[in-house]
């Protein structure tokens, strides 16, 4: 925070996923503090946190991008700390995911420490962070955390950013049960301002060199930026994040929890912004996609009158099987909270009577193969479409 209590948000220019390039991008990120040294100090164990959302190879621009890990592990480790990288995916392997989004070679490049949440779940561990969440018991050993989010589009809450990626820190299938508890965007994005709150990184980037737009976060199109967002506060950087590609206040369900908690950086009244000008790195074209609309969300999870709740509730889209695209793998079904898509012929089905729009399917679908539609659930053949 600054003398006049606002939140300093730093935006440089990085054009491409060059180290060179990057590495400058970063030296201008910290500028405003310093240097990243204002951070750490020497001796400490440093995790990165990016986003690994799934087994995506990084020119599909689902996960942050390994080079932007690599220099700042770089950087970090020439001030003498241990530096670590770790994740929860969604659906897949944690040993395959580190393997194809590069973070793999990003280790054996840096000496980085690669951590595998599910293995130091505090399900096994009474003392770790926080037993509500079951955050990753991986947290206990580390100095602080430094957050690396990638800028996507997300069909739950909006906008997927910095505050968000710390949801990654949950550990084991925790993630799929607050899903399942908690279908509402807004009622879900409490429970992600408080991960975050509990996680507490010391610093949040946000990677939008090429961002994701469209059916983020999985399916999506990469979209160039050319940016780089840093803030201390993750509510300031997303809230950086959304205004450059043209979100409504309400429109990211987070931001707007954090406005009803009065939490600092959630309205644009409590930016700083530091080295590139915000207007000059407006998107008009962003493809903000077929999102949850979080006014919407805000009202379903405010308004008392069932009748008028559960009326809302039925605008929002439902996933829908592009059977044309779809590869059959079942990740959609192993996904789904509350187990309600099976496979019939190799081919999902969905239970729509059961289904609580969390998107998870979409979310998991490697194939790009699970579209949001609004659509009468009552129409038999629905049923059986898969």
């Amino acid at each position: 925070m600054t003398e006049t209590g606002k939140s300093v948000v730093s935006i440089a220019d990085c054009k491409r996923y060059h180290y060179d390039t990057i590495r400058e991008s970063l030296i201008n990120i910290f500028t405003p503090w310093n240097s990243l040294g204002s951070f750490i100090t020497a001796g400490q164990k440093v995790l990165l946190k990016p986003n690994l959302l799934a087994a995506a190879p990084p020119e599909e621009a689902v996960t942050t991008h390994p080079l932007i890990v690599e220099v700042l592990a770089d950087m970090i480790r020439e001030i003498g700390c241990k530096v670590y990288i770790g994740d929860s995916p969604g659906n897949d392997r944690e040993e395959y995911t580190y393997e194809i989004t590069g973070m793999k070679d990003v280790a054996l490049k840096t000496g980085a420490e690669i951590l595998y949440f599910n293995q130091h779940n505090t399900e096994e561990d009474a003392n770790a962070v926080d037993n509500v969440y079951n955050l990753t018991g991986a947290l206990t050993d580390m100095d602080l955390i430094i957050n690396l989010a990638k800028l996507k589009t997300h069909s739950l809450t909006g906008l997927t950013g910095a505050v968000k990626n710390t949801y990654g820190c949950v550990a084991g299938k925790r993630k799929k049960k607050l899903h399942f508890e908690h279908p509402l965007p807004f009622d879900f994005s409490r429970h992600l301002v408080d991960i975050h709150l509990l996680v507490k990184p010391v610093f949040s980037l946000i990677d939008a060199v090429v961002a994701m737009e469209g059916m983020g976060p999985r399916s999506g199109k990469p979209k160039h930026l050319g940016l780089l967002i840093g803030a201390e506060n993750a509510f300031a950087a997303d809230l950086a994040a959304a205004v450059i590609t043209g979100f409504k206040p309400n429109q990211v369900t987070t931001l707007a929890v954090a406005r009803a908690r009065g939490i600092s950086g959630a309205v644009p009244g409590d930016l700083q912004i530091h080295g590139k000008e915000i207007q000059d790195c407006l998107v008009k074209d962003f493809d903000r996609g077929l999102a949850s609309d979080g006014n919407l969300a805000g009202l379903l999870a405010r308004f008392p009158l069932v009748w008028l709740r559960n009326n809302m509730n039925r605008r929002r889209p439902f996933p829908v099987i592009n059977i044309g695209k779809c590869i059959a793998c079942g990740k959609c079904s192993t996904g789904c909270p509350p187990q309600i898509i099976s496979l019939k012929d190799k081919l999902p089905t969905i239970e729509y009577n059961k289904c609580i729009r969390c998107y998870c399917c979409q979310e998991f679908c490697p194939a790009g193969a699970i579209d949001l539609e609004r659509i009468n659930i009552r129409r038999s053949h629905l049923h059986e479409q898969g």
